[in-house]
């Protein structure tokens, strides 16, 4: 029987994992809760792995104990090397049969993997937020993906906690929101099912689940398609943020990057990304500044924001195949999609 190479997408908030053929033959598709291990632990995060990819062996009409010939994981979370070395110990000594070896990466390169192998730049914003820039030669540069206690500017946590925080300020007279709060601070208690602010503080503290906190976010999406001002604001100031991860990492950027046909490639990963109407202000117009700067002018042409069509447990199992010396084919114009291109004139 043809190897088969198993790819995860562990996020945040959900994940997926997918099986498939060396010819990039999609053998089936399973999901599952949260597999970052810092936010759920180490035994969370293997168990529910193998719980995914044990149901997609079924699904494929696979022998559960015939063991994959690779598993590459694209999580968030996915940084440090303890952790990941320790994570892929556990596996094998609790899941045998789950599969041969592992590659472990982070969210970001694995959604790379997924729609290029020729690099850009991954600019993610979900739960959390995170940028990599990738090289052709597969150097990296990265700027946050520090989680919500140190960062995660422009995620969906940050622009829930933005807001959330404005109420707070608005009401002690600690400072001044840039427009009226009430839209957002009955969302808030809408939301979470609160009556004052003294109710938040269990889901600050006590009850604290970040990807619960971040959900707010999509009522702050709705109001400000609805036209409230102070969710239009916070939208725009998570625009900005994420500009300058991009803004933060382009330094790095080896020259075919900047001069490919598309200009620089962003792939923009998830749900935040939904609202891009709502960050493009504050987004373009970071970027129109760094182009105009003494460090860019004449060398940043433009960019296109890309977003994925298929799940980053492609670009896991293609950088797992690679790990042990084989190939997965993927279809990389199928991958991603472009919705948004913008070029910088030449005064620029």
């Amino acid at each position: 029987m043809a190897l088969v190479f198993g790819g995860v997408e562990g996020g945040g908030t959900h994940s997926k994992v997918v099986l498939l053929t060396g010819d990039g033959r999609i053998l089936a598709e399973t999901e599952g809760p949260a597999t970052n291990h810092w936010l759920v632990g180490v035994d969370k995060c293997i168990e529910t792995t193998n719980d995914m990819v044990q149901r997609a062996k079924k699904e494929a009409g696979l022998d559960p104990n015939i063991p994959l010939r690779s598993l590459g994981m694209s999580l968030s979370g996915g940084e440090q090397k303890d952790a990941i070395d320790r994570l892929i110990i556990d596996m094998k000594r609790r899941f045998p049969n789950l599969s041969q070896d592992y590659f472990i990466t982070t969210d970001a390169i694995g959604s790379m993997a997924t729609a290029s192998d020729r690099g850009g730049i991954v600019l993610i914003s979900g739960t959390g937020s995170n940028c990599k820039l990738v090289n052709p030669d597969g150097s990296q540069v990265g700027c946050g993906g520090w989680g919500h206690v140190i960062g995660d500017e422009g995620s969906a946590f940050w622009i829930s906690h933005l807001a959330v925080k404005m109420v707070f300020d608005a009401k002690d007279n600690l400072a001044t929101p840039p427009h009226d709060i009430t839209y957002v601070k009955k969302a808030m208690e809408e939301y979470f099912q609160v009556s004052d602010l003294m109710g938040m503080l269990p889901h600050f503290y006590r009850h604290f689940q970040k990807s619960h906190f971040a959900g707010f976010c999509k009522k702050l999406a709705e109001g400000a398609e609805k036209q409230d001002p102070l969710c239009q604001y916070v939208f725009t100031q998570a625009g900005t943020a994420l500009a300058k991860h991009v803004e933060a990492v382009l330094p790095s950027a080896q020259e075919p990057l900047l001069s490919g046909e598309q200009g620089l490639v962003i792939l923009c990963v998830g749900s935040v990304w939904k609202s891009w109407e709502l960050l493009k202000p504050g987004f373009t117009e970071v970027l129109a500044a760094v182009a105009s700067s003494e460090k860019f002018k004449g060398r940043f042409h433009g960019y296109s924001l890309l977003v994925l069509q298929q799940s980053s447990a492609l670009g896991g199992a293609s950088l797992g195949a690679q790990s042990v010396g084989a190939t997965v084919s993927l279809d990389y114009a199928a991958n991603a999609n472009v919705f948004y291109r913008h070029a910088f004139n030449s005064s620029q």
